[in-house]
């Protein structure tokens, strides 16, 4: 599920966010639009609720108590999935709130950066406040991305992360690598697109945790 207004995660499994009949943002926005109208079934086995750059005109909307938006749309798939994958914007909001309330698990994708692992100790108090309006959240684990290990700089920040929740981080990394970018361009996963890619293994290695 694709609630990003970038639209990410659409674009990387080969899909044009402007050239889908519906998206995330017909479902906030028309009660008639079930979630299985919205599937869109891509190549890599991967089904996809897309979003859409227009989800951004929603975001400012969604403010004050009403967590449940998200889950009141979102339930009817339970029970066709054994695993639902959200991605996030970036930014708080109460689109992210009302996602935190119907996820069970989070995963912090972390990059190697100083704004990153600053920016971290908020994320992560963020999160704790969030189970007061879903107390069966988890934070499952943190990963840590474009980790160049040959950078003195990127040691001493994952020190620092290792430093702050040993028990999160998870034992695997994601490196630097262009192939990301080139499977991207070529609107695959990583793990399709070079599966013997150790940005691959890593992936493989977090899918497993979650089986």
């Amino acid at each position: 599920m694709d609630f990003d207004p970038q639209a990410s995660a659409t674009a990387f499994l080969g899909i044009d966010p402007q050239g889908v009949e519906r998206n995330i943002n017909h479902l906030l926005n028309d009660i008639h639009v079930s979630p299985q109208e919205v599937i869109v079934h891509t190549s890599s086995g991967v089904d996809l609720l897309p979003s859409h750059p227009d989800l951004a005109e929603n975001i400012p909307s969604m403010k004050g108590p009403r967590y449940q938006i998200v889950r009141d749309i979102l339930e009817p798939l339970d029970e066709d999935y054994d695993y639902v994958v959200i991605d996030s914007p970036p930014q708080e909001s109460g689109l992210t709130w009302n996602i935190l309330a119907y996820a069970r698990e989070v995963v912090i994708p972390l990059e190697a950066h100083y704004l990153s692992v600053r920016g971290l100790a908020d994320a992560h108090g963020k999160l704790e406040l969030a189970r007061s309006i879903n107390p069966e959240l988890k934070i499952s684990g943190i990963l840590v991305t474009k980790v160049n290990p040959s950078v003195n700089i990127h040691k001493t920040y994952i020190q620092q992360i290792y430093e702050y929740a040993p028990q999160l981080v998870y034992p695997f990394m994601v490196g630097l690598h262009v192939a990301h970018q080139e499977a991207a361009s070529s609107g695959q996963p990583i793990i399709l697109y070079d599966p013997a890619h150790p940005g691959s293994v890593v992936y493989d290695q977090l899918a497993r945790e979650f089986l």
